[in-house]
């Protein structure tokens, strides 16, 4: 009489995916170099057969795939600095490869990776929307943490910036400087980081017993921000303050307040948001703006990624502050303090 074993082994995972016993050990346990197509036969297999392999003989190859949407770097970059920061102290380095919003090529990257043995995956986006979480067919059952666009499973691990505390801060700042004439300039509310921002601010009104004098909203543009400092000049001329919701916006936004007879930040003063240098530094005055802290972001991001690999998953949605960077924008005295310390960077955190 043959009997048969209560728990299926290896050889028999190996027998039904019809390949030989090293390979189907290489698939399940992310060492060596496998075809995407062979592991998931095996992977296949040892579900159907109920099989378990034993995690403590898992060998590690010490990757971390890092997919992103973003493939200019304005995201990207900043992200990958900050995750290899925290993988490299656990002897980890990040493969990155931009998937271009389209998910068939994300999917093709993480076969790819996959089959040089990641040991989990960073998914990051660029627009901030929450996005479908990714199928376990495609994840290939690897631990996986979400990036700036949040998974919309709130099972998965999501890290995300703060952009309602940001919304919240802005306005919390002008209120404090002694501004009370606020209006709020957005882009798209396509965007989810648009939302968030504006719901913040609102926030803030609500527990001042305030309201913003204008909230207006059109394109994520600098052309934009000009013409809307035009309507509000004309509509509201007691103005004091603007919560600009990008630097695009803020940077156009100045130009147009100084051209309708505006000093800035004297009579009106003006926030924005991404403390993107091509905008916030290049106008005049300097913007103040927020910070996302996307190599933060990165480092939160591995950091929640290793604990999954050591089976301690996190899960829902991890938040990260946006800093507040006061320049001249917002401050009268700020370019005479600079003057007088020799800075020529005009940062200072709020």
């Amino acid at each position: 009489m043959t009997i048969m074993s209560s728990r299926p082994i290896l050889a028999e995972v190996a027998r039904k995916a019809n390949v030989s016993v090293s390979t189907a050990s290489k698939a399940l346990t992310g060492k060596g170099h496998i075809a995407p197509a062979t592991r998931r036969a095996v992977q296949l297999a040892a579900e159907e057969l109920g099989y378990r392999k034993n995690e403590s003989t898992k060998i590690s190859s010490g990757l971390i795939g890092l997919i992103t949407t973003d493939y200019v770097g304005r995201f990207s970059l900043p992200l990958l600095t900050g995750s290899e920061t925290t993988l490299g102290a656990s002897n980890h380095a990040a493969l990155l490869m931009s998937s271009h919003g389209k998910a068939a090529v994300e999917q093709r990257h993480i076969d790819l990776i996959a089959s040089y043995g990641v040991d989990g995956l960073i998914v990051a986006g660029d627009t901030a929307n929450p996005r479908a979480p990714l199928p376990k067919s495609v994840t290939q059952g690897l631990p996986t943490v979400y990036t700036y666009d949040p998974s919309t499973d709130p099972d998965d691990c999501s890290v995300v910036c703060d952009n309602v505390g940001a919304g919240r801060q802005a306005i919390e700042y002008l209120i404090s400087s002694g501004r009370r004439r606020i209006a709020v300039v957005t882009g798209s509310d396509a965007f989810q980081a648009s939302r968030d921002r504006q719901q913040g601010a609102m926030d803030t009104f609500r527990m001042y017993g305030m309201q913003p004098v204008a909230v207006l909203s059109d394109r994520w543009s600098e052309e934009w921000g000009n013409r809307a400092a035009v309507w509000l000049t004309a509509h509201h001329p007691d103005l004091d303050a603007v919560y600009c919701l990008s630097d695009e916006i803020a940077r156009g936004m100045c130009r147009g307040l100084v051209a309708q007879g505006k000093a800035v930040p004297q009579d009106v003063a003006v926030v924005g948001h991404d403390n993107w240098d091509v905008f916030s530094m290049s106008a005049h005055p300097m913007l103040t703006t927020f910070d996302n802290n996307i190599p933060l972001l990165g480092k939160k991001a591995a950091r929640l990624l290793l604990d999954a690999l050591k089976g301690e998953p996190h899960h829902g949605i991890h938040t990260v502050e946006c800093s507040l960077i006061v320049r001249e924008s917002s401050d009268p005295n700020r370019h005479m303090r600079l003057r007088g310390s020799g800075s020529l960077t005009g940062l200072e955190r709020y």
